[in-house]
Parts: C-alpha cells; sequence; structure tokens
C-alpha cells in the first residue's frame, strides 16, 4: 500500500508508508487522483507544479463540480466526500467566482469571528484582560458547541452538576505551565493557571497577519507575544488557524503553532500542566458526564487501543478521540498529532472530567516517567512548530473513520513538485 505523488512532466515521484492516494498534475489544468484502499471525507491538499495565484477555483469530474481554493503559497486545497478502492478521478481545474462558505471578519478590536455558511462557527478572542487568546465557542457540525462554557458564559447544566471548576480552561487554547529564562533551575513563569490574587504572565495578539476567507477554508494567522506579568516578551508565536467548513458530519480545524525565540534562550521544564492544543470539553461529553438533566457521559480512546482515563492519560499515541451525548447526538472530538511534529507520538493530558491536550513536555508527571526529563531548553535565534489536526465528528470513533483520517493527515505535508 504506497502513496505517490507525480509529476509527468518532472518525472519526480515521492513515496510513503500510507495506503492514501495518488496526485498527478498531468498537465497546469488537469488533476489525476488515483487511490489504493479508499480514503474517507476530508480535506486533501497538494502543491501543482506551476503555482497557482491564490483564489477560488471548481474541480470537474464527470459533470460534477466541487469547489477548491489556493493558498497564498500555492497549495490547492479541497473537500473529498471521499474515495472508494481503486478509483481514479480526472479533474478539470479551472478559476471560479465561488461564494465563500468561510468567512473570518474582525468584529471587534477583541474577536474575530467565523462563520460557516452564515451560521456562527467559532470566535478567536484576545481580550486584554484576559491572559490567554483562545477560541469559544466552537460549534459542531450539530450545531452545539462542543467545548465547555464556564468561564467564558454561565451554563445551567455546568452550574447543577458542580462543573465550574478550573476557570483557566478557557475552551480551545495554547499554554505552558512552566516557562524559563536566565536560571533555568528555578520554576519559571506559569502561562498556564490564572490565580486571581497575584499579576500573572499573558499572551498579546500584537498582529493579524492574515485572514482569509474561502469556499474550502477559511484562516486566521496572528502574532502573539507570551509576556512576564510586567510586560516583558519572552518570545513571540505565529499561531495559524484553518478552518474547513466540511460536510453535514465533521468539521476540521488545523492548527500550527510556530515560537520564534528570538530574545533570548527559552526553556519549556517539564510538567503536565500545558497543552500546545489545549481543549475542555462540554460536560455532556467526558467521562464524569452529568446526573441532570439525564446521566450521561462520554468515553475517551487513541490509536495504541487505549479506552478510558486508565489506558489514555499520559501515553503517548498518534491520536485521541473523545465521544460522548451532545444533546440529542453523539459527537467526537478527534486531535491528531502531526509526526514532524516533537516527541511523536505526543503524550496526552487527557482527563475524564473533559481536560483534553496534547502535552511533549510532561514525560516526569505520566505514567513510567519518574526518571524521565521533559524539558526542552531553545537557543535565541531558534524556532519550534507544530502542528495538529481536530476533527469535530458526528457519531463514534469508527463511524468517523478517524484510524483512516490519520493516515491522510500524516501523509499531507507540503510536497513540492519541481
Amino acid at each position: 500500500m504506497i502513496f505517490n505523488l507525480l509529476s509527468i512532466r518532472s518525472g519526480l515521484v515521492f513515496f510513503g508508508c500510507a495506503w492514501l492516494i495518488g496526485i498527478t498534475a498531468a498537465s497546469a489544468e488537469s488533476i489525476v487522483v488515483r487511490t489504493g484502499d479508499g480514503i474517507p471525507a476530508g480535506p486533501i491538499s497538494f502543491k501543482p507544479a506551476k503555482a497557482l495565484k491564490a483564489g477560488d477555483y471548481t474541480l470537474t469530474a464527470g459533470g460534477r463540480q466541487i469547489a477548491a481554493q489556493a493558498s497564498a503559497d500555492g497549495q490547492l486545497y479541497w473537500w473529498t466526500g471521499g474515495l472508494e478502492k481503486g478509483q481514479t478521478l480526472t479533474y478539470q481545474l479551472a478559476p471560479a467566482q465561488v461564494e465563500p462558505r468561510v468567512q473570518v471578519r474582525k468584529s471587534s478590536d477583541e474577536q474575530i469571528d467565523v462563520t460557516i455558511d452564515g451560521k456562527p462557527f467559532t470566535t478567536l478572542n484576545f481580550k486584554k484582560d484576559e491572559p490567554k487568546v483562545y477560541l469559544y465557542p466552537v460549534i459542531g457540525p450539530t450545531g452545539v458547541g462542543v467545548t465547555r462554557d464556564f468561564i467564558m458564559r454561565e451554563n445551567e447544566v455546568e452550574k447543577e452538576n458542580k462543573r465550574q471548576d478550573h476557570p483557566h480552561h478557557r475552551s480551545l487554547w495554547t499554554a505552558h505551565g512552566d516557562v524559563r529564562v536566565g536560571d533555568f533551575n528555578k520554576k519559571g513563569y506559569d502561562f498556564w493557571a490564572e490565580p486571581k490574587n497575584r499579576p500573572v504572565p499573558k499572551q498579546v495578539l500584537t498582529r493579524v497577519v492574515q485572514l482569509e476567507s474561502g469556499s474550502v477554508f477559511g484562516r486566521i494567522v496572528a502574532e502573539i507575544e507570551w509576556r512576564t506579568p510586567e510586560g516583558q516578551r519572552l518570545f513571540t508565536e505565529v499561531r495559524t488557524y484553518t478552518f474547513f467548513p466540511g460536510d453535514a458530519d465533521q468539521r476540521v480545524i488545523d492548527v500550527q503553532n510556530v515560537f520564534k525565540f528570538d530574545d533570548m534562550d527559552v526553556k519549556f521544564a517539564d510538567t503536565k500542566e500545558g497543552g500546545i492544543v489545549a481543549i475542555r470539553l462540554a460536560v455532556t461529553m467526558d467521562e464524569v458526564g452529568t446526573k441532570t438533566p439525564r446521566d450521561v457521559r462520554g468515553r475517551m480512546t487513541n490509536s495504541r487501543g487505549g479506552v478510558g482515563a486508565g489506558e489514555c492519560w499520559g501515553r503517548p499515541a498518534e491520536w485521541c478521540d473523545y465521544v460522548g451525548p451532545l444533546g440529542d447526538d453523539t459527537v467526537g472530538v478527534a486531535v491528531l498529532d502531526h509526526p514532524k511534529n516533537l516527541r511523536h507520538p505526543t503524550t496526552w493530558h487527557i482527563r475524564d472530567y473533559g481536560l483534553y491536550t496534547a502535552n511533549p513536555f510532561g514525560l516526569h508527571d505520566f505514567p513510567d516517567g519518574k526518571d524521565r526529563d521533559g524539558s526542552v531548553v531553545w537557543k535565541k535565534g531558534e524556532n519550534a512548530e507544530f502542528n495538529y489536526r481536530i476533527i469535530i465528528h458526528k457519531g463514534d470513533t469508527a463511524a468517523a473513520r478517524i484510524a483512516d483520517q490519520w493516515q491522510v493527515y500524516k501523509q499531507q505535508p507540503n510536497i513540492t513538485l519541481e
């Protein structure tokens, strides 16, 4: 089972270890897609040999048109409805004027709204009186938020079930609980917790680099400074969210975090209190669940066969999926760790009460980690990049084909054909 990406004109062939697809740029206007064992519905991308102008396109095959979108760097994206084993499609590519499904607009000096088909999907919050930059709400394909409302909004179910804990768990965010500079032997700045009795370090969004709306995806690129309580910058992060509207069954968010250590050496010390991608799930979906208005709870699984917090917390895995009741539906949130990330497969700070983070730094706190140190030091001038895919889906892990989605994701780095 082989993934290949071919350019007939250049004769270059790239091989990987998955079963995914072959995409051939047969000409500047024609794209051939061949599948091995088939692929699930989801986003596909590749970079044609001839640079494409950023904007909207159509792909036509067998009289059926689908939307495509080229990013500023020439990467072409589209959403496949799924392809069967051995299926071959030849798409004709053409520029088009397509109504954007994803609209990304700055709604205030402290918020950027993202809508899908005119309905709210999520908002990037960067409020001056809050210490984190985060997404809230995050609306799944059933029209219901998949993250907890506390502390952003009052929710009676959370209140009645005494689930208003950990006020620093802000929906979907990035943070680390021990960032050290200067003396690496001393406890550092805690960007995780938010104690009320003392000043805290903050993430400050200093520049919106890019806002992009489109038929296939929307994108936010933001420059964020991680600062001490006194306002000194420790390092800069460029955080990119790419939002795929998907279909009736799923939404996809790709998250990229690039840390730029331009000012000083920085140490991310070993602690479980952190997550490059961190989520606090809606309380009906987690393993604690709720007793009112009815007794419901969810279940976590991972790529290594782990089930439940006892088998998933602190364990390495290519992905985790947390599935549970949400309104009248079963909904899951899967997080996929890119194979190029630090210490892939990452360890997961994933709890029965719905905290859900990808944390490659907390080795000492995790199972079998007593003699291990997950700390990492970056020297001044170095960068660090992390990439994750979040899939919000209807149904359970098997129905959403999360294992197959992982195969698609791990074979979609930016491959340039020359």
